[in-house]
């Protein structure tokens, strides 16, 4: 049967689904038709990253905000205002686990296609103003969903959402109520208005199969699956917007898990619409439950911060000279589990960034071992904490292969860009873009030098001086390390030098350190810096609300940071300040 088209040919209309038979929401329509899906980010602040602009063209699409590079300063706090209501697409990634987790496939069989592209902003693909459903998506989004819904035909997953399996008007209602409770992350109770338009759909078909099939299509290319919804209601028509326990279940569910919200989570927020429990208690129980250690989520709750934050998957990504040395991809592997055990040890034992980077050990197994020159009796496949004491190389995350090929050039290490990392990831110091027309090449040097001698050379003359100061003297620090991550105590024959200059550092100060771990080094003066601690705890806020700045957005991060204190900045005691913080439970006008 041909699926009747719920999408304008060539073109995607948020509003047009669905809308001739009025079941958008006014707040809904509005906000997808005027372009402001993602409202919030960029707006507002003193650091505004871009105001944007619309295209003289009336069918070019919603407006695409330009996008900030760099974190802009908090917007002072004067009234303790919570963020802006918005709408926010779902990322590819969660777009597809959403799928697979609604119709209970485990192993990925449906067959889901890449519809979105997400642009990355900040080192997130997560940013609510740049995830829109534009031009191409329609077509892609229609033919996917068609796909998915004969899938769900062919392989027993109606029985789901309903054990009845007649073409009549009661079953389709339960059909559509079953299977918009997952696709909408909501109740559809009896009056609701998409009720209708679906069972005209059902109804059309020419069986049960047929029919579901129509609303499953149907539904997968709505706007109520596509988007996440964060826009509330006023109590008696005024003040700021609450959050329903259905959109802050969703918050949490994808926050926590990158996914959709489960069964569980589902019936905690009918739990908080029925009377019988309170949101503060759902969100700290449920947070509790997907954040448990036995948890599928646990790892992802910070792991999904963390790669954006310090850009761990470079490890997979950074160009590789293989004729000066092959990199296998399970050493590849092997290095982002210790990196991941790293982070998630602190996560779960109460410690800090300062806890990971300042680790007395690593997590390796014996292939791991072997290329770092570490002997550690009884290493298998397996990952086991192994003390660093004695074995010459730094332990904690600044020494690890994750960090050091990630951040390194095809055929050498890079104190460019390692210490452009420390720079603008950790300390949020912003680094200015080389001028136009200046030839950056990197030019192999002429004699024998040292990586550092030779940056010193090459960066320290005529324009290029003043940045590469604030980036290659925090880089000389890694200097122990060539670009593979192997220690290494000469280069090119001559001795490796890594003290090191923070010069400039957010206090105004220019700090001496010497290599990666120890006192007086790297490590030592990150993990002490409360810049580090500020700096970790806005792009995390920027990872879980999808909004770099707004309208005294001081007041968001001075909420998180006095509640985070108290647990001494606590990598897990961070994210429950940012589920506790007013902006995750309630919203304010735009």
């Amino acid at each position: 049967m041909q699926r009747p088209s719920l999408l304008p040919a060539g073109s995607f209309s948020a509003v047009g689904l669905l809308s001739a038979a009025g079941v958008l929401s006014a707040g809904f329509a509005v906000l997808i038709a005027s372009g402001c899906a993602g409202r919030g980010s960029g707006e507002g602040g003193t650091g505004n990253g871009g105001a944007g602009g619309t295209s003289a063209n009336p069918d070019a699409g919603p407006m695409v905000k330009q996008q900030p590079s760099v974190l802009s300063p908090p917007d002072p706090c004067t009234s303790n205002a919570p963020g802006p209501r918005k709408l926010w697409r779902l990322s590819g990634p969660e777009f597809a686990a959403s799928i697979h987790s609604i119709f209970n496939d485990p192993t990925g069989a449906a067959p889901v296609g890449t519809v979105f592209s997400d642009p990355t902003t900040l080192g997130f693909s997560i940013d609510a103003n740049s995830l829109l459903v534009q031009g191409l998506n329609a077509s892609q989004l229609e033919d996917n969903a068609e796909a998915i819904a004969a899938w769900a035909a062919a392989n027993n997953k109606l029985s789901i959402f309903a054990t009845c399996t007649a073409q009549t008007t009661a079953c389709g209602t339960t059909f559509i109520q079953g299977l918009g409770r997952r696709m909408f992350r909501t109740a559809l109770a009896a009056n609701d208005p998409r009720i209708a338009t679906y069972s005209a759909l059902f109804m059309a078909g020419t069986s049960f199969s047929d029919g579901a099939q129509a609303v499953i299509s149907a539904m997968l290319q709505s706007p109520y699956f596509l988007y996440r919804s964060e826009l509330g209601a006023q109590n008696g028509g005024s003040g700021p917007f609450a959050l329903t326990p259905y959109e802050v279940a969703t918050e949490l569910a994808y926050t926590l898990s990158g996914n959709t919200p489960d069964d569980t989570l589902l019936a905690a927020a009918d739990a908080i619409a029925a009377g019988t429990t309170t949101m503060a208690a759902m969100v700290d129980q449920q947070a509790q439950r997907l954040l448990a250690t036995t948890s599928a989520s646990n790892a992802t709750a910070v792991m999904g911060f963390m790669n954006g934050w310090l850009g761990l998957p470079r490890l997979y990504t950074t160009a590789k000279d293989a004729t000066v040395f092959a990199l296998s991809q399970s050493l590849q592997d092997d290095m982002a589990t210790e990196s991941q055990d790293l982070i998630v040890e602190a996560f779960n034992g109460a410690g800090s960034i300062g806890s990971v980077l300042t680790a007395d050990h690593s997590f390796l197994n014996q292939e791991l071992a072997t290329y770092y020159g570490i002997s550690a009796s009884g290493l298998s496949t397996t990952f086991t904490a192994v003390p660093y004491a004695g074995t010459g190389r730094d332990p904690g995350l600044l020494g690890t292969g994750t960090i050091l090929n990630g951040y390194a050039r095809p055929g050498t290490d890079s104190p460019t860009q390692r210490g452009h990392m420390v720079r603008s990831r950790m300390l949020c110091q912003n680094i200015s873009p080389p001028p136009p027309g200046l030839d950056t090449t990197f030019k192999p040097s002429a004699t024998v030098e040292t990586t550092r001698d030779h940056f010193i050379n090459e960066h320290e003359q005529g324009q290029c001086g003043s940045c590469h100061k604030l980036m290659d003297w925090i880089g000389f620090a890694f200097e122990n390390y060539d670009g593979w991550g192997r220690y290494r105590t000469t280069d090119n024959g001559l001795p490796v030098v890594d003290t090191a200059t923070i010069y400039g550092d957010p206090q105004g100060k220019d700090v001496n350190v010497t290599g990666l771990s120890g006192a007086g080094s790297l490590a030592a003066y990150l993990a002490q810096s409360d810049d580090v601690t500020h700096c970790m705890m806005r792009y995390w806020t920027y990872f879980s609300y999808g909004s770099s700045t707004w309208a005294q957005d001081g007041c968001t991060y001075d909420s998180i940071y006095q509640e985070a204190q108290t647990n001494g900045f606590a990598l897990k005691s961070v994210l429950m300040a940012i589920l506790h913080a007013p902006n995750f439970t309630t919203r304010v006008q735009d």
